[in-house]
């Protein structure tokens, strides 16, 4: 039993779904007939294959792609002789307007389409470079979601009490920020694992609004105020336009469960990537092209990992706003920070991992941030007419949380990590 939002004409829903509208405040019953022509289009993509299938990485292939050619093209200008050298050079002279005009009015395209494709997020109000419009993101988020929900069995019935749990806390937080959630529609689904890899608690939100929850996350969270908190972080990214990289992940079909990067930078990046190494290889000999090479990437993933993390702060930041403003007791969100440096600590998850080259900043710092900003979340809470904050600390309950989630390890040794 799973559900599936369906937007106009392009949809697929199959058995039950449970979608919620912010319009009519309830999570009716959706189910709609599969339309023909998807299934001319199943007909059309269906293969024949006496052998698996094997899928690699798109960007990683064009980046060694990019390394063959340029050191291909090299390899090619060094046989020349000088005489054949300097008639190539004269012939490149005599057109280097041509080619000069030519870079310039594609540059100048490349500008004016990004120009055209900025969008303000109704939160910040930044300016956001969005190279894949929300059609395409939709489409993008139903084949993604198809692929997870395609066996049956790994979806969680939907007459299970969780997914009233996510529903009331959903309607707890969509509520209390009308002003950000009116007129939208989100629909959830609770699988056990993603793509038959082992179960880990998580959650996530496609650009389509459809909310994936692994169920392992109910044997993590203490207090519906934590998943207020949690789905509040993530639909921060949702609101502040931090799409998440749907494309290549069906393109390379594979899953990573730390996703909040918008496509917009991962494509910048591996451009980047693919022409600097192209050029590298030209220009210098094989050693040295090398070191330049590494050197390039150490500094593209430095700054790419930095950006992400910033996603990320941007992320709890409102998460904790939207989460205040929905009356939750903050101290939970310290307990929570403290419940995942326990989770990280007893998974070894980021054991080697090098902090310049995180996606996520440390929980550490989280945590301390979290403190930095409890005057004015506080202030949020007053201003939203809260009741006090309870005389009892969740956080006086956090060592008995802390050896129920190391309970929990030792008897589940699947679990292999966690990202939000």
């Amino acid at each position: 039993m799973y559900f599936r939002l369906t937007t106009g004409k392009t949809l697929t829903c199959i058995k039950k779904s449970l979608s919620y509208s912010t319009s009519s405040g309830t999570f009716p019953f959706q189910c709609k007939k599969l339309e023909r022509r998807w299934q001319c289009l199943k007909l059309q993509i269906s293969n024949f294959h006496t052998t698996q299938k094997l899928n690699y990485p798109g960007s990683l292939l064009l980046c060694f792609g990019s390394i063959y050619c340029g050191h291909g093209v090299r390899k090619w200008w060094l046989k020349q002789t000088p005489e054949q050298q300097l008639k190539y050079i004269i012939w490149f002279r005599q057109r280097k307007r041509i080619f000069y005009g030519s870079l310039g009015f594609l540059s100048f395209v490349l500008v004016f389409y990004c120009l055209t494709h900025l969008e303000r997020d109704p939160v910040k109000k930044k300016s956001r470079l969005i190279l894949f419009d929300q059609t395409r993101q939709i489409e993008d988020s139903k084949i993604f979601y198809k692929m997870i929900v395609q066996n049956e069995k790994n979806i969680v019935p939907l007459s299970d009490p969780k997914y009233q749990i996510i529903a009331r806390a959903l309607k707890k937080l969509i509520y209390s920020n009308k002003d950000l959630f009116e007129n939208t529609d989100w629909t959830i689904t609770i699988i056990h694992r993603m793509f038959n890899i082992a179960s880990f608690p998580n959650v996530m939100i496609l650009p389509d609004r459809n909310i994936i929850v692994l169920v392992d996350i109910f044997n993590f969270i203490k207090s519906s105020d934590q998943l207020i908190f949690i789905l509040a972080h993530e639909m921060s990214h949702n609101i502040l336009l931090h799409t998440k990289k749907i494309c290549i992940i069906i393109n390379d079909s594979t899953y990573n469960s730390s996703q909040s990067e918008i496509p917009t930078f991962s494509t910048i990046y591996t451009i980047a990537t693919i022409v600097s190494s192209f050029l590298i290889w030209i220009f210098y000999e094989r050693r040295v092209a090398t070191i330049l090479c590494s050197v390039l990437y150490t500094i593209f993933a430095a700054l790419f990992s930095a950006y992400k993390r910033q996603k990320e702060i941007e992320a709890d930041d409102i998460g904790l706003e939207l989460a205040a403003k929905s009356c939750i007791d903050i101290r939970e969100v310290l307990v929570f920070w403290e419940l995942m440096m326990k989770f990280e600590e007893l998974s070894g998850q980021n054991k080697f991992e090098i902090p310049l080259f995180m996606d996520h900043p440390a929980l550490e710092e989280r945590k301390k941030r979290t403190i930095q900003l409890m005057p004015t979340i506080l202030e949020l809470r007053k201003q939203a007419k809260c009741r006090e904050l309870p005389a009892k600390d969740p956080r006086d309950r956090l060592p008995y949380y802390l050896k129920d989630i190391e309970k929990h390890m030792l008897k589940d040794t699947r679990i292999l990590g966690m990202r939000f």
